[in-house]
């Protein structure tokens, strides 16, 4: 009886030195849950009768190897095919059409572009087409075709146009002083002759005002404002509007286009009349009785007027910056968008360039046409917010509200249109600054791949887009405990552990993926070497009771 039960001491102290040795062996491996022996005693009721007092023990017996699925720590790697759980669950597997579960997220991907084990199993989850996860369980997919371009159809300019910049000339809001250079933009003076044949000079000061292109003009007569009874020469208010340098309303480069007794209002635009008239009486009786300036006599303010918009030229805007947008087949154009101030009433014109041109040659019209129609505006409230963009703009026109669209850019497509969204755009006294985005992109190869906390396998591409390829699965059981060991860090389901329960991650009591991470070893080599103590100090006092009674059955042998 003795001899049965050390040797079931020494097997059982066998088994408890092999799991040990076991957990030693794999205290490295990646998602390795360790294992320990669970023994029972042993009672033969045979000899002496069950329910007996007297019962001696028969031995021990290894009731069960039972895992612990305690979760290891997490390692960071360099691989974004790396996968670890962090939380409930398993990563699902097949091998060879049967389903197995592990948490060993060391994966590859085949020749075939499958997400794969070190051993070959296909890794399951959701693939994607179009961005869209699909609900069936399936061999997990990473496309590696290149992407085909889109071209951009909108793009988006949210700017701060700094409403301290000034008009070109600048506006003069000071009261205008003849000596003070300060109060008046640019002069022109003019030879006349009083009652007396006397001749006197008469200068003509040009002021700029709060419309754009224009100034208002006052006069004096030999350098005084007044004559000698105290009344102005030129005792009315008037203004004159200049036509810009690229003459876009007369043809011809800063013309007249308006002169009148007040600041031009939508409509008064071609309508003029001479300066004028300078009159009144000298200091000795003499009259000067109304001489009059003629259009044609008005000098340019070609020195002083802001030139014709060119992108090259930054004198000729206020504020402006470039770019990229993508034609039909992927190809780089540059978009140059530019603001140019105009007058004192929150008004900015808007220029667009495609590649550093202004137009496009349009064969419906068999001429160069804008990209960004002419005199299209964009206007601020008092409080700098943004009212809104227009098709002219006072004292040329009257503000049409448009969708601003530009037109003519694309060489692969004649009728593409790109339209703009200015967004919350604001004149605010702060540095001119704008944020720009577009919904185009080129053609792209696949860059690499990561996994996100929800498992979302997402695809980079050269061409800097991003898209969604599928979705990693996990299974969980209702009891992990039976599950049952299948080689290679994984397991199968069983009858003990149940059917299992396939999710998604980061939903219900599914964990979250760390992706660029594997799952350490549980095994706590610390706690597992003194268990080979133990295994080895019980298989010594097993075999201690052996050679006991071994000699005791000598001893009876040798009687005679």
């Amino acid at each position: 009886m003795g001899f049965n039960t050390a040797l079931s001491g020494i097997k059982a102290s066998a088994d408890f030195l092999s799991t040990t040795g076991n957990n030693i062996a794999n205290s490295d491996t990646t998602g390795f849950k360790k294992s320990r022996v669970e023994f029972g005693d042993l009672y033969n009721t045979n000899v002496i009768g069950a329910g007996s007092s007297n019962t001696i023990g028969s031995g021990v017996s290894v009731n069960n190897i039972a895992q612990e699925f305690s979760a290891g720590n997490i390692s960071y790697t360099d691989n974004n095919l790396d996968l670890a759980v962090d939380g409930t669950g398993f990563f699902v597997i097949d091998v060879g059409g049967t389903q197995a579960y592990t948490r060993a997220g060391d994966f590859k991907l085949n020749e075939e572009g499958n997400l794969v084990t070190n051993d070959g199993a296909y890794v399951q989850g959701y693939n994607a087409v179009n961005g869209i996860i699909g609900g069936s369980l399936e061999d997990l997919v990473v496309p590696t075709e290149r992407i085909a371009p889109e071209a951009s159809t909108e793009l988006t300019i949210e700017t701060n146009l700094d409403s301290r910049l000034d008009d070109v000339p600048p506006y003069i809001a000071a009261t205008f002083e003849p000596g003070d250079p300060e109060t008046y933009t640019f002069t022109q003076t003019e030879n006349v002759t009083d009652s007396g044949g006397n001749t006197h000079a008469v200068t003509y000061y040009y002021a700029k005002s709060e419309s754009p292109n224009t100034y208002q003009v006052y006069a004096t007569v030999d350098g005084e404002l007044e004559d000698d009874n105290g009344v102005p020469w030129l005792n009315t208010d008037q203004f004159v509007t200049f036509d810009d340098e690229a003459g876009s309303v007369s043809g011809i480069a800063f013309e007249p286009i308006y002169v009148g007794a007040a600041e031009p209002q939508v409509g008064n635009i071609g309508t003029t009349a001479p300066i004028g008239p300078v009159s009144g009486t000298f200091a000795n009786g003499d009259t000067l009785a109304g001489s009059n300036l003629a259009v044609a006599g008005i000098i340019d303010p070609d020195n002083f007027a802001r030139k014709a918009f060119d992108p090259t030229d930054p004198a000729t805007y206020t504020y402006g910056n470039t770019n990229t947008v993508y034609d039909a087949l992927g190809e780089e154009h540059t978009i140059g968008y530019y603001f140019i101030k105009q007058g004192e009433n929150n008004t900015w014109e808007m220029k667009v360039t495609v590649d550093g041109e202004s137009t496009y040659f349009d064969a419906g019209t068999n001429q160069d046409e804008p990209f960004l129609a002419e005199d299209t505006v964009v206007q601020f409230d008092a409080q700098g917010n943004i009212t809104g963009s227009y098709t002219n703009y006072p004292p040329y026109g009257v503000a049409n509200p448009v969708q601003l669209s530009i037109t003519g850019w694309d060489p692969t497509d004649a009728s593409a249109t790109l339209d703009i969204d200015l967004g919350e755009s604001t004149q605010y006294a702060l540095s001119s600054s704008d944020t720009f985005s577009q919904d185009g992109f080129s053609a792209g190869e696949l860059q690499g791949v990561s996994f996100d906390e929800d498992g979302l396998l997402i695809a980079s591409y050269t061409n800097q887009q991003t898209a969604v390829l599928g979705q990693i699965a996990l299974a969980n059981f209702d009891n992990v405990d039976g599950l049952t060991p299948a080689g290679d860090t994984s397991w199968v389901a069983s009858s003990d552990s149940g059917a299992a329960n396939i999710g998604r991650p980061n939903t219900g009591t599914f964990g979250s993926i760390q992706g660029g991470a594997l799952e350490e070893s549980n095994v706590d080599l610390t706690e597992e070497l003194v268990a080979l103590i133990e295994a080895q100090r019980n298989y010594q006092a097993n075999s201690k009771t052996l050679e006991t009674e071994n000699t005791v059955t000598q001893t009876i042998i040798n009687l005679r």
